[in-house]
């Protein structure tokens, strides 16, 4: 195969991977100029930048927004500061694209932000600027590092993806440069997106499906590497282009670039590093900071919003293993995109990287994640506090290898745990495999190196003791009860609960001694004593269980507990136990308990 054929080629001539650096020059900004825009008036250095900004005409819509955003005063008053000023033209395009109709669309909040990323607390004169990252007073960093601002001189001058249109605007307290568009706060995937020498980088990211998941929330820590390192590593492997390596090659390398973190080169520290793909490469600091032995940071701390980028002067190639784990199926597939996304923002690729584990992962498509997103009414993963996506995530794994043949109709233990108990998963293989009654396993048996992938058409949600009977066929009549009474969003709460479930035959027993045919024979004034009658306050296994008697959310009856052969609570016996969920614990009994 050609992947193989190019792993073998990459670790054969990693050492002798090699690029140039970054060239950084000058450019005068006076230079600059645009026929179509209406140049600033020279102003008497008594005006300040709000001042000049006022009386241009063209930056109405600017001095609203820094108005509203509480900075108007500070733009008036801040001694030796450069501002980027996107004319009104620019705020016009921006409102369009973001299908606002004017700035009281936007919050101040959101105004602050992007103003702040205008400024930088420097006087930045056309004389002293120079390609590389310049830091703003936006301070909106995972760790409240300064956002850093694209320079590029080489034609022309922009910033980020703005042209400045003239340069060296004077005030009192600073000085203007006048661009072409509003600049907007950069992810790590934008910070490549603006610079020419990551144009490879930028295309391989998207050819690996990864831009969605490196725009996320993060925090990340990206190595990127320049189009000289792409063009040298294509050189060694006798290749002219990336569509000369696969999707799974690509993937695989480039999340060996992100560590996920922001770590800036102050925090960087010799030894080895994980890197969301879960392999580690070396870290060596003396003079300079080498990746793996060979490979320099060229360029440090470029700021993002979701993390930082540093610049490495040649691709980070991960060891060729014949790894084939639960993480490298699910980067290798696009259709599983968001789950890696998923278990990026938990924590969680490490653990189904782990080649010594042995799990089995129902693993949910993207489609299967986009209709969860559009129940939630979340608009992105980021919407989802990371508590409750790694209690989701872990409730789609068991902690041992089952192939299809291996499962049974059943409770199974998941990796998701409540009051320190695995939260249990209802199997069905009747007519095919069914995951708590309504998600089906669409392939099964995608074997890894450390166990076993179902794919699954729904994300599987960790239960109430409701749902566990809901999921049920067997309790399709307490199911009935529970809505008669009422009592569906008492019991979906935070709990815990004990329940002692009777069967449909138990309910079916019942109506035969009451003489009535349906539960729609009995009222919810009769149903609701009889079903709290069934129901214990705490989270308490078969195990915990003790002979006596013990008080029910009916609050004027007990009910009796006698373990002396068995479990029998009253006079029903206990015929499953310990089915977990996520606010309680369920028991199944053969009889309905009747409070007397």
């Amino acid at each position: 195969m050609k992947t193989k054929n190019i792993f073998e080629k990459m670790k054969s001539v990693f050492n002798l991977t090699t690029v140039l650096l970054l060239t950084v020059g000058l450019f005068t900004l006076s230079s600059c100029n645009d026929d179509d825009d209406e140049p600033m008036p020279e102003q008497p250095m008594e005006k300040s930048i709000v001042d000049v900004a006022a009386e241009a005409g063209s930056f109405n819509v600017l001095l609203q927004a820094a108005q509203k955003a509480g900075l108007a005063d500070f733009l008036s008053t801040e001694q030796n500061i450069t501002v980027f000023a996107p004319t009104d033209a620019a705020f016009a395009a921006l409102l369009t694209d973001l299908g606002a109709s004017s700035l009281d669309d936007l919050d101040a909040a959101t105004l602050a932000s992007v103003l702040t990323y205008h400024v930088v607390g420097d006087l930045a004169y056309s004389n002293n600027l120079e390609s590389g990252a310049v830091p703003t007073l936006n301070t909106g960093s995972p760790d409240n590092t300064a956002l850093s601002l694209l320079v590029k001189v080489d034609n022309g001058v922009m910033i980020n993806n703005a042209n400045v249109t003239t340069a060296d605007v004077m005030a009192s307290n600073g000085v203007i440069h006048i661009i072409d568009k509003v600049l907007l706060p950069p992810s790590v995937v934008d910070i490549a997106t603006y610079s020419d020498d990551f144009s490879s980088l930028v295309s391989a990211v998207v050819k690996a499906d990864l831009v969605e998941t490196l725009s996320s929330e993060g925090p990340f820590t990206v190595f990127a590497p320049t189009n000289d390192a792409f063009a040298a590593l294509f050189a060694a492997l006798q290749i002219t282009s990336l569509d000369e390596v696969g999707n799974e090659d690509l993937a695989s390398i480039l999340t060996y670039h992100v560590v996920g973190d922001n770590v800036l080169s102050t925090e960087l520290s010799a030894g080895e590093v994980e890197a969301v793909s879960g392999q580690k490469f070396n870290v060596s600091i003396d003079n300079e900071v080498m990746l793996n032995g060979t490979i320099k940071v060229i360029a440090t701390d470029i700021q993002g919003t979701n993390g930082v980028v540093h610049v490495i002067d040649a691709v980070l190639v991960p060891e060729m293993q014949k790894s084939n784990t639960i993480a490298d199926i699910a980067v290798a597939n696009s259709e599983f995109s968001i789950l890696v996304e998923a278990l990026m923002k938990a924590d969680l690729v490490g653990a189904v990287a782990d080649d010594e584990a042995e799990l089995t992962v129902f693993a949910p498509t993207n489609d299967a994640f986009a209709a969860l997103l559009s129940d939630l009414g979340a608009s992105s993963l980021d919407d989802i506090p990371v508590e409750t996506l790694t209690d989701i995530l872990l409730y789609h794994v068991i902690g041992s290898k089952a192939m299809s043949t291996d499962l049974s109709s059943g409770y199974f233990p998941t990796l998701s745990t409540f009051s320190g108990n695995n939260v249990s998963m209802y199997i069905t293989v009747d007519n095919g495999v069914y995951i708590n009654k309504n998600t089906m396993v669409t392939a099964p048996d995608i074997a890894a190196d450390n166990g076993v992938i179902h794919v699954v058409d729904k994300v599987i949600l960790p239960p109430s003791v409701v749902n566990i009977a809901i999921d049920n066929d067997n309790f399709t009549t307490l199911v009935s009860a529970v809505v008669k009474a009422g009592l569906v969003d008492a019991l979906s709460g935070a709990g815990p609960f004990t329940v002692f479930a009777p069967t449909n035959d138990a309910f079916a027993d019942l109506f035969a001694a009451l003489e009535i045919s349906e539960i729609e024979d009995l009222t919810a004034e009769q149903l609701t004593p009889i079903l709290t009658y069934h129901v214990v306050q705490g989270n308490v296994l078969s195990t915990d269980l003790s002979a006596g008697t013990v008080g029910t959310l009916n609050a004027e009856k007990s009910i009796s507990i006698d373990l002396s052969s068995g479990v029998k609570i009253n006079d029903s016996n206990v015929i499953a136990a310990d089915i977990q969920a996520a606010n309680g614990v369920v028991h199944v009994i053969d009889k309905v308990l009747i409070p007397e």
